[in-house]
């Protein structure tokens, strides 16, 4: 299958898994910094490249919520007064 074909075919990036969005987007940058992409290809790799990135700071936005929460749970389980600023 050529590149255009498979990236027409592939979803939005709502359902690929972070790790597999970060490398995409690698090899995304690596072919438009070769500089050997005709104009439309790099826009449109260029617009995809957006989709992922959107995608995975969405994601990791949500772990690091995700770990804040699970933190706080610990805190308040633990007795410790979560809005205390003192660290162990």
């Amino acid at each position: 299958m050529s590149p255009k074909a498979k990236q027409s075919t592939e979803p939005d990036g709502e359902s690929v898994r972070f790790e597999a969005a970060v490398d995409e987007l690698e090899s995304i940058i690596t072919r438009i910094e070769s500089g050997e992409l005709e104009l439309d290809e790099s826009m449109s790799l260029h617009k995809r490249g957006q989709v992922l990135l959107r995608i995975c700071r969405e994601r990791l936005e949500a772990a690091e919520q995700e770990l804040k929460t699970v933190s706080l749970d610990d805190e308040v389980l633990a007795g410790e007064d979560p809005d205390s600023d003192e660290t162990a």
